[in-house]
């Protein structure tokens, strides 16, 4: 019985820290080194549905660890002392740098 790629994800997914889950992170770290010529060689073999599906899944993980990344780095700005509006006058002063 053959997993599609989506098939395969979605099972991967639900899993913790397995090593399928593992290898999984390894292989996307190694295919977002690739040249642009490979991925999209690559590409050319999954359904266009298939690549709608997975752009989709990479924009929500994208959007959630940007807000991670957000609320870590408001963490650290309060463990600092600084004010939300200290912080919003030095991005008012910075914002077209």
């Amino acid at each position: 019985m053959s997993l599609s790629m989506l098939e395969l994800a979605r099972h991967l997914e639900m899993l913790d820290e397995s090593p399928e889950k593992m290898m999984f992170g390894k292989l996307l770290t190694e295919l977002s080194g690739m040249s642009e010529d490979r991925v999209k060689s690559a590409a050319r073999q999954v359904p266009i549905s298939g690549l709608r599906e997975l752009v989709h899944q990479f924009n929500v993980v994208i959007d959630s660890r940007k807000q991670e990344r957000v609320n870590e780095l408001a963490e650290q700005i309060l463990n600092d002392g600084i004010s939300a509006d200290e912080f919003r006058q030095y991005l008012a002063l910075h914002e077209n740098n």
